[in-house]
């Protein structure tokens, strides 16, 4: 008989509790150390050359504007606020936008990168540590986020002031929550109060929404599941009626005259805006968006895609692979598809490889003693032959987003605006990659400093600028503004562009961006 089997049971627990507190302690801090690596990691891929790559776009200028008028002028927007978006994403901009290092650069966008860095690190700590929730070994948890933060599409996206990129931690942290193990009813309302915040931040993410609530129902005792369930849907609709409720409170909740009004808005988002074709086909927008990804990086999207699928077959990985089902879904249906809509599948789908990885391990290990060692030692192969490949084929993509220079024509145009070059009474018209830098460079007032879609498509363009484009004196003319205002039809634009010659022109090619002015 064993000496510890006689022993009374406060014994035992006095000789055991010592050496399961210290191994809690190793195991806490080498998690600390890990996160702290992937952390820095996360960060020289993001910082290395942020103000180059990539090309600065017309959304990332919109948001930062938005934000540094809830900060600076308590309203939501510098024009008419018409319900495009929940306007929570730029708040949390705003809320940060005040660290010095967001503002040191030649652009303004470009300097407003620095907090996706942060929500990056964030998203790369929540996703180890879901991984780790999800019973993913230690190595594979930094298996997925080494795949999610080094693949050439990630150092793209990652970098732009996305709202998608605003919204991955609090989803991340909505299903962390949710899959719960310790059942406590507090961590399914959290977790449906983070998902709210989720949709509040980018309202397109409520599609995932049965993902979470899958997550929720599967950790959750069957005894207390109605309990639970009932505290994930209350703290996730309470929070969400926020939005309705301000539109309420400021009567634009319903269509009416002389107003914006959510009502619109959502009709022209689910019903009115044109789709952007099937992916399928070869003349479509779609199509060609798809493409641009494919050329970024297949390889994550490929091997992420069949991971998901057989992450719906494993318990653990359901809630998931159902990430990737319902974005793969929504991908298929012939809406409009921007080109930001991968970003909130690339952490899932890194994950569905992770966890795959992971079952395919627990699987060798079953097997008796000889077969165990030759699977795992197969799969240890696999494993390392697959993740170098990986970083040959992700090398040009990487090497690309450390050393292009792809904004220089927009700073160099921003630095020709702040000479005296152009009269301060002007009115000049620009696209939102600039319209900061151009405001802060004397045009101080949001119609004199114009964005071009507002020329055309604000009701209070018509009392500002009562003469239409005889009213405009200078354009900032971009790639990003010349193929909108074909493709929207903006007519007002159109003309001022015809009749306007140039002053001043940066760059070659259709990148190149020229400072017009209009010849009245």
């Amino acid at each position: 008989m064993s000496t510890t089997a006689v022993l009374p049971q406060p014994v035992l627990t006095a000789i055991r509790t010592p050496e399961a507190a210290v191994r809690r302690y190793r195991q806490s801090w080498s998690n600390i150390a890990i996160i702290a690596a992937l952390v820095t990691i996360t960060t020289i891929i993001l910082l290395v050359n942020l103000h180059g790559y990539p090309t600065v776009q017309d959304d990332e200028g919109t948001y930062l504007s938005q934000a540094e008028w809830v900060r600076a002028h308590n309203a939501l927007s510098p024009y008419t606020y018409w319900y495009d978006h929940p306007p929570f994403g730029w708040m949390q901009l705003a809320a940060l936008s005040w660290i010095p290092i967001f503002h040191d650069g030649p652009l303004t966008v470009a300097a407003g990168r620095g907090i996706m860095v942060l929500y990056a690190d964030v998203s790369v700590v929540l996703l180890y540590l879901l991984a780790c929730r999800l019973g993913l070994r230690r190595i594979f948890a930094v298996l997925t986020v080494l795949l999610f933060v080094g693949s050439p599409i990630s150092t793209t996206f990652l970098r732009q002031v996305y709202l998608d990129n605003l919204a991955i931690p609090w989803l991340l942290a909505a299903f962390y929550f949710a899959s719960t193990p310790r059942k406590h009813l507090w961590h399914y309302v959290l977790a449906g109060l983070l998902l709210a915040g989720t949709v509040l931040t980018k309202e397109t993410t409520a599609v995932l929404l049965p993902a979470v609530a899958l997550a929720g129902w599967q950790s959750s005792y069957a005894k207390t599941r109605d309990f639970a369930s009932v505290g994930f849907w209350s703290g996730f609709f309470l929070i969400c009626l926020v939005y309705p409720l301000m539109a309420l409170l400021k009567n634009e909740l319903f269509a009416g005259p002389g107003h914006v009004s959510l009502q619109k808005a959502m009709e022209f988002q689910f019903f009115e805006r044109a789709g952007s074709g099937s992916v399928f086909d070869p003349s479509s927008s779609a199509h060609s968006t798809v493409l641009g990804w494919f050329y970024l990086d297949k390889w994550l999207l490929i091997l992420g895609a069949v991971c998901g699928l057989i992450a719906l077959f494993v318990r653990r990985l359901r809630p998931i692979g159902l990430v990737v089902l319902l974005l793969g879904i929504t991908l298929l249906r012939k809406g409009y598809l921007p080109q930001m809509f991968i970003i909130v599948a690339l952490p899932f789908l890194a994950l569905c490889m992770g966890g795959v990885v992971d079952q395919t391990w627990s699987l060798a290990q079953r097997l008796g003693k000889p077969a165990r060692w030759v699977g795992e030692g197969g799969l240890l192969v696999a494993l390392t032959a697959g993740f170098l490949a990986l970083a040959i084929v992700w090398q040009p993509g990487v090497s690309r987003a450390f050393i292009s220079s792809n904004n220089d024509e927009h700073a160099e145009a921003v630095a020709y605006l702040r000479s005296p070059a152009i009269p301060r009474d002007s009115r000049v018209v620009v696209d939102n990659t600039v319209w900061q830098d151009v405001y802060h460079a004397g045009f101080s007032s949001p119609w004199r400093t114009i964005w071009y879609y507002k020329v055309d498509l604000d009701s209070a363009a018509k009392k500002e600028l009562p003469g239409g484009w005889r009213d405009l004196d200078y354009i900032v003319l971009t790639p990003f503004m010349r193929q909108d205002i074909s493709t929207l039809g903006l007519t007002t634009m159109a003309t001022a562009v015809e009749h306007s010659q140039v002053v001043a022109r940066f760059g070659t090619g259709p990148a190149a961006v020229e400072i017009r002015e209009v010849t009245k």
